[in-house]
Order: structure tokens, then C-alpha cells, then sequence
């Protein structure tokens, strides 16, 4: 599965997990709700930034909205990939 599908398909489970509606979740991301459900059904290439809010938004790990049920990430695995792509937006904010 392409990571882009696999993002809008663990997005929408994470949300609908938590009980939120995408007007919830675009209100938590401050992303509109147009985008939301754009990234749910059509999963368009998203930025780190809009990666890292939607976790946020939904309580949950990058991981968990990358991941899939095939490669489930150790937790030393998971800290590796929060600490590059926290390196990754320290690198884009000296940009």
C-alpha cells in the first residue's frame, strides 16, 4: 500500500476511534475540514508539518498514522523515526 493510501486510511480510523468527527479533528489540526476529508478519500501527499498536527489532533504517534498491520513499529523503532523527523522539522524551520 502506497504510504500516502495507508496515511488517510489510519487517519480515518484514529479518528473514528476517538470518536471524532472531521470537523473535531480540523478543529484540533486547524486544518480545514474540506482537508480532512480530501486526506481521508483521495490521501494527497501531505507535508511533515500536517503529519505531525494530525498526530497531535489525534493523540496518537507519526508511527501510528505511517504504520501498517504488516510493519508494526518496535518501540525503539518509533523513537528513531519521531527523533528523524523532529531532526527533519528542526532542519526546515533554519530553511
Amino acid at each position: 500500500m502506497l504510504l500516502a493510501k495507508r496515511i488517510a486510511k489510519n487517519t480515518k480510523a484514529k479518528r473514528l476511534e476517538r470518536g471524532l468527527s472531521q470537523q473535531d479533528l480540523a478543529n484540533k489540526t486547524k486544518l480545514t475540514v474540506r482537508y480532512i476529508s480530501r486526506l481521508e478519500n483521495t490521501s494527497p501527499n501531505i507535508t511533515l508539518d500536517v503529519l505531525e498536527r494530525l498526530a497531535k489532533g489525534l493523540d496518537c504517534s507519526i508511527g501510528d498514522l505511517i504504520g501498517d498491520d504488516k510493519h508494526i513499529l518496535t518501540n525503539d523503532s518509533q523513537k528513531i523515526l519521531d527523533q528523524t523527523i523532529h531532526f527533519l522539522q528542526s532542519l526546515k524551520s533554519k530553511i
